[in-house]
């Protein structure tokens, strides 16, 4: 059987992940997805990008607050995945996916503060009478 390689640059060893974005909106919501295979380059860049876009837009929603924590919880445990790979056999090239900055040094990040403060203010409406 002969090893995979890379749906974007082409390089190998890699895996065969499929990473999940979601976009909440009021009523509405929509998913995303990336399929590998992926290098571990393509794939830590798959995974950090469409969860950084995640953490921003995906909790404006009631169902999506609930759809967002699932998809950010799959992908990070696919993550694992990619990040085990070894280096990659051949040199990066022009379509290899840049992997950026880990995905908790993102400005994104701060979306994470939606959830946790619509936690403090729902507990202290109740605490206070709602």
């Amino acid at each position: 059987m002969s090893e995979l390689s890379c749906r974007v640059c082409h390089r190998s060893p890699a895996a065969n992940v499929r990473f999940h974005g979601h976009q909440g909106m009021l009523i509405l919501m929509r998913f995303s997805r990336l399929d590998g295979p992926f290098c571990r380059d393509c794939g830590l860049a798959a995974y950090r990008d469409l969860s950084a876009d995640t953490m921003v837009r995906g909790w404006w929603g009631v169902f999506s607050l609930f759809a967002t924590a699932g998809v950010l919880v799959l992908n990070t445990a696919r993550r694992g995945r990619v990040a085990a790979l070894p280096e990659p056999q051949r040199e990066r090239n022009e379509r290899t996916m840049d992997p950026g900055k880990p995905l908790l040094d993102r400005t994104a990040a701060y979306g994470l503060l939606v959830p946790a403060l619509l936690l403090v203010f729902v507990g202290w409406s109740l605490v206070n009478g709602g």
